[in-house]
């Protein structure tokens, strides 16, 4: 039975395997302190595309964007392909045109609960209780554990600037499975903090103002990719979202890349 995939908004929205779409869009993503990129179309928010090519088939799915962000400008070249009946390959390479902030750099899968009984990452077994919660490692696998079958999500290769570390992990949201391939700052450039809610669109808070309160380590522990690892459960502090994130520069000329296979079967 050979995969069948859907291209819908510039993303691969649908991908069927025994004739059921197992699959929620996946993409490409990333951000800075203040605009988010995301590949799939009117998505992100508070940045501009300079450029923009989009080829697809019934075997292969290519972009070619260039991107001003609101702390930088990159140029991300993406290239996917079913390679048999079982495998696709997903390639995202980014290069900075210009000396670039980075929060991550993330290749996106997502899978429909219904399919999936449970995830592997890191030698640990994850059910899905809707915790939304990052199960994160800097591991190079996750397994995907199905009634039927077993879908497999290996990191081939990658280049990883020097100041950033490779992860992946595996999130239980709503009424899905979210599995990120993602990079994160090591040796960082600044911290700050946003306001994660629709009506703020996600924006910092003033850099002064992110340093006096991360200079307090009792918050700055508190609010460290709080969503992430803790998800607010009090309506008010809900509502508010504010999370800390350490952002990285890169300088121009600097690479970003994933090459991940995805497997089934």
């Amino acid at each position: 039975m050979m995969l069948r995939w859907e291209i819908i908004n510039n993303t691969i929205a649908r991908l069927y395997y025994n004739h059921q779409n197992i699959i929620k869009p996946w993409g490409i993503e990333t951000a800075d302190s203040s605009a988010f990129f995301s590949l799939e179309k009117d998505v992100g928010y508070r940045y501009k595309t300079l450029q923009q090519s989009i080829h697809h088939g019934t075997h292969t799915f290519c972009a070619d964007i260039k991107t001003k962000m609101r702390e930088g400008q990159w140029h991300l070249q993406v290239s996917d392909k079913i390679t048999d009946a079982h495998n696709i390959i997903r390639r995202a390479e980014a290069v900075c045109l210009e000396d670039s902030y980075f929060m991550d750099f993330v290749m996106r899968f997502r899978f429909k609960k219904k399919f999936i009984k449970h995830a592997e990452i890191a030698d640990k077994k994850i059910i899905h209780n809707n915790t939304n919660v990052y199960n994160q490692y800097p591991v190079n696998k996750v397994v995907l554990q199905g009634s039927d079958y077993k879908i497999k999500i290996d990191i081939t290769n990658s280049t990883v600037p020097e100041k950033m570390k490779p992860f992946m992990y595996v999130r239980d949201a709503d009424d899905e499975w979210v599995v990120h391939v993602r990079m994160l700052p090591e040796d960082w450039d600044k911290e700050i903090i946003k306001v994660c809610n629709r009506w703020a669109q996600t924006r910092p808070l003033p850099l002064w103002m992110s340093r006096v309160i991360l200079n307090i380590p009792s918050l700055k522990k508190h609010l460290w990719y709080r969503n992430e690892v803790n998800p607010y459960k009090n309506p008010v502090l809900k509502r508010m979202n504010l999370n800390a994130f350490p952002m990285v520069k890169l300088l121009k000329g600097d690479c970003l890349m994933w090459e991940v296979n995805f497997n089934i079967g």
